[in-house]
């Protein structure tokens, strides 16, 4: 993750909490090494991460992409999901955030981003070549690749960063990464379902966004199972008992 998205999950003198092989920490320490040279960071930096760096979800509930996505109404909304068109509004940069999302995957398909592990965090296959390419402006976006990009009400927003990590649907694979406010879900394969494949960022006309409450629903479920399960820590035991919510 960007060292700037660290600060975004800092409140007072409160750290961020991290989870990692089982069990909660407050740490400041970003998750970094080396692996690219300064010329490739720049692709990443120039190519997503510098513009979304001051848009996310903030612990005071302000969220300028929301602001952004919102301004214009809907395209479609019922059942609890409202669809906006963002070639339709022009704050929003669509190669930009979907740069952003698609170097996050990348990188945690080619380095564990672990100590003591060997192979990458998830497993792309081919289609990491493909991305890399395209990240690097070498090839256009990849075919059997759908990247859909979720939006939380400010209300919701989770402050929290989440690295890549693997979802199996069926006879495809999915990715799920987050940031303040913001879900990704990456599908590749050659049997995506239809409505997968129609909510892509990036392949559909109209270049869809999404506001879901199920999503954002699902999200919350998944947070919470893995806090109750994972190992607190004295540290994290402790920085909880400081924690009074206003």
């Amino acid at each position: 993750m960007p060292r700037a998205l660290y600060q975004y999950c800092h409140k007072g003198e409160h750290h961020p909490i991290r989870y990692g092989d089982g069990f909660l920490l407050p740490t400041d320490r970003q998750t970094k090494d080396y692996l690219l040279c300064k010329g490739c960071e720049d692709v990443l930096n120039n190519g997503g991460e510098a513009w979304i760096a001051d848009k996310l979800a903030t612990w005071e509930r302000a969220f300028p992409l929301y602001d952004m996505l919102t301004k214009l109404p809907p395209d479609y909304d019922e059942d609890g999901m409202a669809l906006y068109y963002a070639a339709n509004n022009p704050e929003i940069k669509v190669d930009k955030l979907a740069h952003f999302a698609l170097g996050l995957f990348w990188k945690a398909s080619v380095y564990p981003w672990m100590a003591g592990r060997v192979e990458p965090r998830i497993e792309l296959g081919p289609y990491s070549g493909e991305i890399r390419k395209w990240l690097r402006g070498e090839g256009g976006f990849p075919k059997n690749v759908y990247l859909v990009v979720t939006v939380e009400r400010p209300v919701r927003a989770q402050i929290a960063l989440n690295d890549p990590y693997e979802s199996s649907q069926g006879g495809w694979h999915s990715f799920f990464t987050h940031v303040p406010g913001l879900l990704f879900m990456l599908a590749v394969g050659k049997t995506i379902e239809e409505g997968i494949r129609h909510l892509c960022i990036q392949s559909v006309p109209g270049n869809p966004i999404n506001i879901s409450e199920d999503l954002t629903d699902k999200y919350e479920q998944v947070m919470a199972a893995t806090v109750q399960k994972a190992r607190k820590t004295n540290a994290y035991l402790k920085a909880k008992a400081k924690y009074k919510p206003s």
